[in-house]
């Protein structure tokens, strides 16, 4: 009986939490959904530009298998955009990410198979493949077009194949493993759990009923929120030095601007606080802020790009850069900006876009998150 009675108890406390209840149910849904919607088409479909100059039919139908390539599931395995072959713009599409790689058949490829396949002999024709060495969507797509490739000729009756494959690369460094890889966007993403913190810290101060002296001292909401915002911004520039010498440490290299990736991840912090704001003015007690925290900063993790490429659903350009769905999730540009930095060594104007997206973002939330805290919290007397 004592048993039976602890039970209810139990229970009827765990319930009375419902708001525990109900994301501790959800959170695994979460994770599925993430997955299935990154993996449950059972393939990634790849962009690829392709140049087609050859003036016979061969040029034409060694594209034409390339469009028409799928996965043994039925899916697509490259979403083609035809292109003029200008080697600037080509350059530009690959780095701002506009396609995956490209493709480019050059005059006299038909003529080459069709002489090689008459007399067998020819000379060799080349086949030039564009791409980032440090996206590593690059390698599948290599390996996939060159066995399109070899067995194209092979097809058309050319033991020995005349064509040479080229792989030209960005400039961009190639990443020697997969923790380089992720290191940036891991980087970037250790003062995302300041989001957790930072709602924790204001919800202690509804538990312990100081929140109440806070504001009989006349101090206001946003300068409440500001002078937490403030203290979390103290921890991160503590922070952020020691996460960059662990990765150097576990192997990380990098020529890029270790500076200009401290500022981006700053900044990354400011909109990590302001989504924990906004998480505080929903919670009662520090446990419920850790929950919420959790359920939030984990599918922004999976959602930035970090271990897998998330498939773009694009809404609109500002200035050249493509605002997407997952834009409103600020992990989105602050990773891309870190690959960007670390890997890619760029500049500060060509992460500008970004670093423009994550101070709006920022200032977005940060707002929202101070409003929310003066209507729930600050008007009900420091009372929920």
């Amino acid at each position: 009986m004592r048993v039976w009675a602890v039970f209810k108890k139990s229970l009827v406390e765990q319930f009375r939490d419902y708001k525990a209840v109900l994301l501790t149910i959800l959170s695994p849904i979460v994770f599925i959904v993430i997955f299935g919607l990154a993996f449950g088409q059972g393939f990634y479909t790849y962009s690829l530009a392709i140049s087609d100059e050859d003036q016979g039919g061969l040029g034409g139908s060694l594209v034409q298998q390339i469009v028409s390539s799928e996965y043994p599931n039925g899916n697509t395995m490259f979403k083609t955009i035809q292109a003029d072959y200008n080697k600037q713009e080509l350059l530009d599409g690959v780095k701002k990410g506009r396609y995956d790689a490209h493709l480019y058949i050059p005059p006299g490829f038909s003529e080459s198979l069709l002489s090689n396949g008459r007399s067998g002999q020819s000379s060799q024709v080349q086949v030039k493949l564009l791409g980032n060495p440090s996206n590593l969507t690059y390698s599948f797509i290599s390996s996939f077009v060159e066995n399109y490739i070899h067995n194209f000729v092979w097809a058309n009756g050319t033991a020995e194949s005349p064509v040479q494959i080229v792989y030209e690369e960005t400039g961009e460094v190639k990443v020697q493993s997969e923790f380089e890889n992720m290191a940036p966007g891991l980087m970037v993403f250790s003062v995302f759990f300041l989001l957790i913190l930072s709602s924790m810290v204001v919800t202690r101060e509804l538990e312990n009923r100081t929140i109440q002296r806070i504001m009989l001292s006349k101090v206001r909401a946003f300068e409440f929120c500001a002078g937490v915002s403030l203290s979390q911004m103290v921890l991160a520039a503590i922070m952020l030095p020691l996460v960059f010498a662990s990765s150097l440490l576990l192997g990380f290299s990098s020529s890029g601007s270790y500076a200009l990736a401290y500022l981006v991840s700053l900044i990354a912090t400011f909109s990590a606080i302001g989504i924990g704001l906004i998480i505080a003015a929903f919670c009662r007690t520090s446990l419920e802020a850790f929950i919420i925290g959790n359920v939030v900063v984990t599918p922004m993790m999976f959602l930035a790009g970090i271990f897998f490429k998330v498939p773009p659903v694009k809404l609109f350009a500002v200035m050249g850069k493509e605002i997407e769905l997952l834009t409103l999730i600020p992990t989105l540009d602050a990773v891309s900006a870190m690959n960007k930095i670390l890997i890619n060594n760029a500049s500060f104007s060509e992460i500008l876009p970004e670093i423009i997206v994550l101070v709006l973002l920022s200032a977005g939330y940060f707002l929202v998150g101070g409003y929310l805290f003066s209507r729930k919290i600050m008007h009900s007397g420091g009372v929920k």
